[in-house]
């Protein structure tokens, strides 16, 4: 079986309240929100999910290097740290169009792209309500429109987690330390107590569908990488 190293790239941060990972919870709590995209390696491949912020709104907030000892970069120095340019990438998984999610995705011009086939059309058409779609981030791009189970590589398949958005799409993938998974909404480690049902992401389009969709990826006893945590580190392919 294929297997892929994920390496988390931090391409931003914000200083956001915990409610909005956790519905009804952790509200007036300050949070370091990182804005990571994921490296997978394996074989020949190098794959991307998710392209991160935008570097021309990277920001680093006032005292998180110093609590943290951690220091965004663009995808472009994060990909150099990695020995790797942006030609390099071969696949884009959005797991969704907000724009902290896609910021970069026209860097990557020879990357096929794969997102949920109701993503995209939200992401041209969102309800008011939703205020972190950008069209301009997915000018150009050719997108490949995949439905649940959609199998992107070998040992790599997507999952649809609607709630947060229309098109989540939360990845499994197959590692050398056993299947993890990459949630397609966001959330952090306190969406995942130990014992008892996952708690709703804070921030969605449908509370219900949020709700069934982090259950369900709670089931699947893979280990569980949130979209928003802090302390993710690699895992080796």
């Amino acid at each position: 079986m294929q297997t892929y190293s994920i390496t988390p790239l931090l391409t931003g941060v914000r200083n956001p309240d915990q409610g909005i990972m956790t519905y009804q919870k952790g509200y007036g709590k300050r949070i370091w929100l990182p804005i990571w995209a994921f490296l997978l390696r394996g074989g020949a491949r190098n794959i991307l999910v998710d392209t991160g912020l935008d570097e021309n709104e990277l920001m680093v907030p006032s005292g998180f290097f110093e609590e943290t000892g951690m220091v965004p970069r663009s995808i472009v120095d994060c990909l150099a740290g990695e020995g790797l340019a942006v030609d390099n990438i071969d696949t884009v998984i959005n797991t969704h169009l907000h724009d902290d999610h896609c910021g970069n995705n026209g860097l990557f011009r020879r990357a096929k792209f794969y997102v949920h086939e109701s993503e995209t059309a939200f992401c041209h058409h969102p309800h008011p309500i939703d205020h972190r779609y950008d069209p301009y981030f997915v000018e150009g791009i050719d997108f490949v429109a995949v439905a649940d189970g959609a199998e992107i590589a070998p040992g790599i398949t997507v999952i649809h987690s609607p709630g947060h958005s229309p098109g989540c799409l939360s990845v499994r993938v197959e590692t050398g330390e056993g299947p993890a998974v990459i949630t397609g909404f966001c959330c952090n480690a306190e969406n995942f107590p130990a014992h008892g049902p996952a708690v709703c992401p804070g921030v969605h389009l449908d509370a219900m569908a949020a709700w069934d969709s982090i259950q369900k990826i709670k089931g699947l006893g893979a280990v569980i990488l949130p979209l928003h945590e802090l302390s993710l580190k690699r895992m080796a392919g």
